[in-house]
């Protein structure tokens, strides 16, 4: 299993600490997680709770142990695996590439309640001032375009959460992950029209942006970003009427407009529990 993800899990680095000062039971959780080695994981669901108190002010190092679950939830369909992204979100401890890349993944679950798993912990970091939306953006945009998370489903997610009123949390996140998003799709785009023309262009869209670029302009309209987004302009320069098109126009206009709207919502903003739920039926393969 591990090497449908090798190069994309990432590596955890040494914690010399946990060798010196816990038992010797627990020092293996201050070895370093490398992202290859063996495809067979022992995980007891059983156990799962108790997790997050084994490192309760180290976070990301234990993200490092507990993210092969969640990456599951989005290459393979699995449920449940994204249930500590929420808890670790409020535990203490520096937060790093570790828990953004669950969180990523989490975002591109397969199934509802796994993606509303990381929504949570994605508007808990931003309450806490601990986000890293560049981060979070790039691996996003990371996780895309290596196919391991689907835009259809990252989407859903990230609309779920901009409907709690973290316009500019949301977007925050999308202005990172665009940039590489519109390259991909502009250099699909290109090769599908040199082998056999705009049809062809035009299937090699990634299925689902279109609708992601419609939760960006939305947060957009909404908080006043003025951001330049690399390729926007471009791929509205291309036109149609697809929903993509239209979608690039909408976003490429709101921020040119973004001194007309409102002052935009703060990162700090408490997340809402009570917010919409996601969709359901974004459960698909495309």
């Amino acid at each position: 299993w591990l090497e449908s993800v090798t190069g994309r899990l990432g590596a955890v680095r040494e914690r010399r600490a946990i060798h010196r000062e816990f038992p010797p039971a627990f020092r293996w959780l201050g070895s370093p997680v490398l992202p290859a080695g063996s495809g067979c994981h022992h995980w007891v669901g059983g156990e799962r709770a108790h997790w997050p108190a084994v490192l309760p002010e180290d976070r990301d190092i234990l993200a490092g142990w507990l993210l092969p679950k969640v990456a599951a939830c989005a290459e393979d369909d699995q449920r449940g695996g994204s249930w500590w992204l929420p808890v670790l979100a409020e535990s203490g401890g520096p937060v790093g590439a570790g828990l953004h890349r669950g969180v990523a993944y989490g975002l591109g679950a397969r199934h509802p309640d796994d993606r509303l798993s990381a929504v949570d912990a994605l508007l808990v970091l931003a309450a806490r001032g601990d986000l890293d939306a560049p981060l979070l953006g790039r691996e996003l945009a990371t996780l895309v375009t290596s196919e391991a998370v689907k835009v259809n489903r990252l989407a859903d997610a990230l609309r779920t959460a901009a409907a709690t009123g973290a316009y500019a949390t949301v977007w925050s996140v999308l202005g990172a992950a665009l940039p590489g998003l519109l390259a991909a799709e502009a250099v699909a785009a290109r090769t599908g029209t040199a082998k056999a023309g705009t049809a062809k262009a035009a299937a090699a869209v990634r299925p689902g942006l279109g609708e992601l670029l419609a939760v960006a302009a939305e947060c957009v309209e909404r908080c006043g970003a003025r951001d330049a987004i690399p390729g926007l302009a471009e791929l509205t320069a291309r036109g149609g009427s697809s929903r993509l098109a239209s979608q690039a126009a909408r976003l490429l206009a709101a921020l040119r407009q973004g001194d007309d709207h409102s002052a935009p919502e703060l990162a700090e903003d408490r997340p809402n529990r009570n917010r919409t739920i996601l969709n359901p039926s974004v459960t698909n393969r495309s």
